[in-house]
């Protein structure tokens, strides 16, 4: 998948959710946030983000971005970065074991997406009432990363779901090693 990297410089009277609504319709592109700063000063908002969104979005972000100056939210500059940057696609191997709770599953695909991972395949296994030291559900995932992972940040996020989670991680670039 072809990246795009832009600088954008955003000005405007701070309108936080015309703001909010700005930085979701990124993300809504499959836009990743590399940097941000943001200021406001006597009721003016002035922030600079660096954000990679793919490149067949390109098209659709400029007229979300007019729309949004329509709406009092100015992106002064649009610098390419990096126009040539392919991403060839990397594999997540997710394995889960801890105590169940209703919507964990739900919890895990919503944080795998939220780190550009695409669930191909999900195998979960519920126990039922555990003994001491068991666990209640176990479960198995396999998922295309649409951009490159921070691991630190994804098992973060999955610790948090539920006390006592285990987790074993693997990003791996050939799917052939996927087959088991």
């Amino acid at each position: 998948m072809i990246m795009v990297t832009w600088l954008l410089t955003v000005a405007g009277k701070d309108q936080p959710q015309l703001l909010q609504k700005f930085c979701e319709s990124i993300a809504l592109m499959e836009g990743v946030f590399l940097d941000s700063q943001q200021a406001v000063m006597a009721g003016r908002l002035t922030a600079l983000y660096k954000v990679c969104i793919p490149a067949k979005h390109v098209a659709f972000a400029r007229s979300v971005f007019s729309e949004f100056a329509r709406q009092g939210v100015e992106v002064v500059t649009i610098d390419e970065l990096d126009e040539d940057t392919e991403y060839s696609p990397s594999y997540l191997v997710l394995d889960l074991q801890g105590q169940y709770r209703f919507g964990i599953d739900h919890d895990i695909r919503m944080i795998l997406e939220s780190h550009g991972a695409d669930t191909e395949h999900l195998n979960q296994y519920y126990l039922g009432d555990s003994l001491v030291g068991e666990h209640q559900f176990s479960t198995r995932i396999r998922a295309v990363l649409s951009r490159p992972v921070s691991e630190p940040d994804l098992l973060g996020a999955l610790y948090r779901l539920t006390p006592g989670l285990k987790i074993r991680l693997s990003v791996v670039d050939d799917a052939s090693v996927l087959v088991s």
